[in-house]
């Protein structure tokens, strides 16, 4: 029987760009939380963005991995937090400041900052990074509990990019959760550690967590957790390590996912999607 359900959001519950999930899923969503099922939502969004896609509605959202697993919640508890080095997080500033078309994004206590090239247009960033965004001249101090680096550039010169900060600071890594944006964590660290926090905090196997996902920075979690699920919308790289294959992000598959689950949990089996 499945006990709790971890969920990437951009492209897998609700389509890039898109700025709120639809009815259909949070409806899902409390079917699976009155069925006794967990849900979390496994996301570099931070924990106010996920407030804004979820309309408000704190259940939804009460067990979290924001921030790619920097930010871990429990029914509301907060269980874990995991900051960067702050030493790192102004490396990387600096090293892509002169970089054209490059910014870094960076999120201390509640606030989110904007950093970098002067030839980056920030009037889109509130579309994809929410509305509060400040650009600012200062490198960061304090906690850091993110760090994306925005770009608009090739692919291939976005690997050169991530392959400049990575030799910088061996302590990080990135991990690219869609076109135009890659996230810097600690090494080691992705939403596969943070499934394993809960597992510890409820006491449970990985053959009781279904996850869902359709990204780079998914990838840890898919290959850690045998009910590993991915949309039509995914990238080939995810959906070859995913065990299960649903419908895309378009048409709500991870609502009718969810609402397999809910239903499944009723006799203490497991959803007929995952069943051959």
């Amino acid at each position: 029987m499945i006990k709790l359900v971890l969920s990437d959001m951009d492209n897998t519950i609700v389509p890039l760009g898109v700025g709120e999930v639809s009815d259909r899923m949070r409806a899902a969503i409390h079917a699976c939380l009155d069925a006794g099922v967990r849900f979390a939502p496994a996301t570099g969004r931070d924990p106010d963005g996920l407030e804004r896609f979820f309309h408000g509605d704190e259940a939804c959202y009460a067990t979290m991995l924001a921030s790619n697993s920097k930010v871990i919640t429990l029914d509301g508890r907060l269980v874990r937090e995991v900051f960067l080095d702050t030493d790192d997080v102004r490396r990387v500033c600096e090293l892509l400041e002169p970089e054209p078309d490059v910014f870094c994004l960076f999120r201390t206590g509640d606030t989110d900052y904007a950093y970098g090239s002067n030839d980056v247009d920030y009037g889109d960033l509130a579309d994809i990074f929410g509305p509060d965004v400040h650009v600012t001249d200062e490198l960061p101090s304090g906690n850091v509990i993110a760090l994306t680096v925005a770009h608009e550039i090739s692919p291939e010169r976005q690997e050169e990019v991530r392959r400049m900060v990575e030799d910088a600071c061996p302590g990080l890594e990135c991990l690219a959760p869609a076109l135009g944006v890659f996230d810097v964590m600690p090494r080691g660290w992705n939403k596969a550690s943070g499934m394993r926090v809960l597992m510890d905090e409820m006491g449970i196997a990985a053959e009781e967590v279904c996850v869902f996902g359709d990204s780079e920075n998914d990838l840890p979690l898919l290959a850690a957790c045998p009910n590993s699920v991915t949309v039509a919308n995914a990238l080939p790289a995810a959906a070859a390590v995913a065990r299960h294959h649903i419908g895309a992000c378009a048409d709500d598959a991870v609502a009718d996912a969810l609402l397999d689950i809910a239903a499944a949990a009723a006799t203490g089996g497991m959803p007929a999607f995952m069943c051959p």
